[in-house]
């Protein structure tokens, strides 16, 4: 049976998610997309199957019947028909003036100063096109301009952009992402093809990340449903900060959140962890010693633990595993500033400076006031320099290795995190309850992945 390697706290069950594959042939130590590619490889080699892509495109109507959107230039003579604007007549500007009612036309075509113009060609009365152009229209090459946005005269100098392109990071939703992710690589494609963009690549954005939604009643939020949260309330209550870290602490980025009766306790604890931290700013209940002993190297150890693995969610996007670091670290923190012990004031300092610089990216206001308060002759805490953390201190003298066989968590091990996979093995098979689950059967394999994990397969 084919199988990926579960995740090191996984119990029982089947398996779906990544992971690498044990137990498969030819695809052995490989993930899943890698392993995809090489059975599409196998059944092609050996005449058993192709690789072909399905396109599923439709045209796409540019064109809406609506205000909003850029006007369509074009004129309607009745002796020349539909004639284009001249270049130098560019851009049409939409009119502020308009009235809005109940027809289900665009206020474009009942605007008398828009809608009567005269023809390019002849000069004699002519009528606009009274629609729009979608808006993706605009949308699907914005960041060309962003590359290049003091070029006059011209919609961006490729020279210019393709400094700048391709674009690192594309984030959206899912359903924002099929279609306008679609129209945009359309777009850029099209304009390489007809010679508006030379020297720039044909795809213009190098990665793709997807959010999720924040449902209400197990449905998406939307406007035409009028099932929105209203977010103007919270701003009053624990402010836009505090909204902000809820929705980076409900879970992974691109997982759906469910809005429940449990949402507003969590927007809460959200809130009274920032003042919390803002309090500990103020040195406030807190408790002081002269010299650094055991217990402060205690602290700046798991201070620069928490900057590795924060720094780690912040590139792994996983923001919730960052603020719950966080609050990990900030409660270790506080317990021993607060405590009859105390803390020496150059550890605390470094703690809370580092805690405001970790934080900053998720509730920016705050930390800002923090730092301002603390450091009022400095630059913003957005201006300073990203916490690294120490090796020795981040260093760890052991670490706990699961020991499973056949994907089922047998026994755990506090080994050294430098052991190598064959010392892993041999700790493994050596482990008094491993040695008693294996009795009568025959390893056919061994698959170590130090310092966490050593799967047996029987």
């Amino acid at each position: 049976m084919r199988t990926t390697q579960p995740p090191v706290d996984f119990e029982g069950g089947a398996y779906s998610g990544d992971g690498v594959h044990v137990n498969s042939g030819f695809m052995d130590g490989l993930d899943v997309a890698s392993a995809k590619v090489k059975a599409t490889e196998y059944l092609a080699e050996h005449a058993n199957g192709v690789t072909k892509v399905n396109y599923r495109l439709r045209d796409w109507l540019v064109s809406r019947q609506r205000f909003w959107g850029c006007p369509i230039p074009i004129v309607y003579c009745d002796t020349h028909g539909m004639v284009p604007v001249p270049e130098e007549q560019l851009p049409i500007v939409a009119p502020d003036d308009v009235t809005m009612d109940k027809s289900g036309q665009s206020p474009l075509a009942t605007h008398e100063g828009f809608r009567n113009t005269t023809c390019p060609v002849c000069g004699e009365p002519a009528r606009r096109e009274a629609d729009t152009m979608d808006t993706f229209t605009d949308s699907s090459w914005y960041y060309l301009r962003f590359a290049d946005p003091f070029t006059p005269g011209q919609a961006f100098d490729p020279v210019e952009a393709a400094k700048w392109m391709p674009v690192d990071q594309y984030i959206g939703g899912i359903e924002h992402a099929i279609l306008h992710l679609l129209y945009a690589r359309f777009y850029l494609k099209a304009l390489v093809d007809i010679g508006m963009a030379p020297g720039l690549p044909r795809e213009p954005f190098r990665r793709l990340f997807t959010q999720g939604m924040i449902r209400l009643d197990g449905t998406k939020m939307s406007k035409s449903k009028g099932n929105q949260i209203a977010p103007e309330k919270y701003y009053d209550t624990v402010g836009a900060d505090g909204l902000r870290l809820f929705h980076l602490f409900a879970g992974p980025p691109a997982d759906d959140v469910d809005w429940t009766d449990q949402t507003e306790e969590i927007i809460e604890g959200c809130a009274r962890f920032l003042d919390r931290v803002y309090r500990l700013s103020e040195y406030d209940e807190v408790n002081f010693h002269d010299a650094v002993d055991d217990a402060d190297v205690g602290v700046r150890r798991a201070l620069h633990r928490a900057i590795a693995a924060v720094t780690e969610s912040y590139e792994r996007w996983s923001y919730n595993i960052g603020v719950a670091e966080l609050m990990q670290l900030f409660n270790t923190v506080s317990k021993a500033a607060r405590g009859e012990h105390g803390i020496e004031r150059t550890t605390l300092d470094e703690a809370i400076d580092t805690i405001v610089k970790l934080l900053a990216p998720m509730a920016p206001h705050v930390t800002a006031e923090i730092w301002e308060s603390r450091f009022p002759d400095l630059a913003s805490v957005h201006l300073q320099s990203w916490p690294v953390a120490d090796p020795e201190l981040v260093k760890q003298d052991s670490v706990t290795m699961v020991v499973q066989i056949n994907g089922k968590v047998r026994a755990r091990l506090q080994i050294d995190p430098t052991t190598s996979e064959a010392g892993a093995e041999a700790l493994a098979l050596a482990d008094p309850i491993i040695i008693g689950a294996l009795a009568g059967v025959s390893v056919q394999r061994v698959v170590a992945r130090p310092p966490r994990l050593v799967n047996i397969i029987v």
